[in-house]
Formats: C-alpha cells, structure tokens, sequence
C-alpha cells in the first residue's frame, strides 16, 4: 500500500552490544574499559570494544546492570541480536584468597573452617572484599598459610550443631 513501510537501512559498520553484569561487579565497571568478544558464530576469533555506556538501573529480578558496548564492525561479522560472550579483565591487585566452597555464608558473617591439625577443625569468622570467579578475597581472619576445608562445610556445620546440642542433653 501506498506509505507502508517498507525496509530499514542500517550502517552495521558500528554495533553496539549491550551485556549485562551482576551487581557486585559493576562498581568495577567504567566507560572507556576495553573488552573482549567471542561468540560460537564465529570460532576462535575474538573482537574487542570499548564500554561506552553504564546504566543507571539495575534489573530487579536479575539483579544485574547494563553496560553498552561499541564495537567496530568493519567486515560486517557481527549482526543484530547474535549471542555473544564478554571478558572484562581488571586488576584488583594481590589477595589473600579462598575457594569460594571454603566461605560458609551466614548473612552477616563469614565463615571458614581452619586445619589446626590431629583432625581438629577451628570455626573462624572472615571478612571478604568480594568474589571474583571461583574465589573470595580475604581482608581478615586468616593468614597467608593456613589451611582452610575447601568443601563439604555444611556437613562439619551440621555435625558441629548437632555434637553441641548432645552435649547440652
């Protein structure tokens, strides 16, 4: 019909990708941050842009935040709505760290359980900065060196309930 709409045309020369990351990371998250790009469309190739835009608003059911990437896409490999997968590198510096499976979260504390040796097992609190990948940065309560159980701490928490409220029988 006369007026319709017929096509669009788009310069796809320039994309913008829009990624999403929790909301413990994006304090760490700024414009002008350069990150890497790979997507299964395109195997072993990896594209990198520039973040260009941090949303204000957090996505309340996902708890996760916006970012607004630009990238440039001069062989046109990149197309409207392909998945892709973003790698932001930063540098937080050195830590004292452990398994994320060692911190046994009770809301407002920390805990790990430390190896004092002879099968004796010693309930610490800790603070931690945050995770990062598959360990939490540890600002206190340990010391570089000690030796923490890495899995199963709901079972020697579990254990250490039940062995207390026996003992109070």
């Amino acid at each position: 019909m006369t007026g319709d709409h017929l096509v669009d045309v788009a310069d796809l020369s320039g994309v913008w990708i829009w990624a999403e990351f929790y909301q413990e990371e994006l304090a760490q998250v700024k414009p002008g941050m350069a990150v890497s790009i790979t997507t299964s469309a395109l195997p072993g190739e990896v594209l990198t842009g520039k973040i260009a835009l941090v949303d204000p608003f957090i996505n309340e059911m996902k708890r996760t935040g916006r970012v607004r990437i630009e990238v440039a896409n001069p062989d046109f490999k990149l197309r409207p709505e392909m998945y892709v997968d973003v790698e932001l590198a930063v540098d937080r510096g050195e830590a004292l760290t452990v398994p994320f499976g060692a911190v046994l979260p009770t809301g407002k504390h920390h805990i790990v359980f430390v190896d004092k040796g002879g099968g004796k097992l010693e309930p610490r609190f800790i603070e931690v900065a945050g995770k990062s990948g598959d360990v939490y940065a540890v600002t206190s309560g340990l010391q570089e060196g000690e030796r923490v159980v890495a899995s199963a701490n709901f079972l020697i928490d579990a254990e250490s309930k039940v062995q207390g409220a026996l003992k109070s029988w």
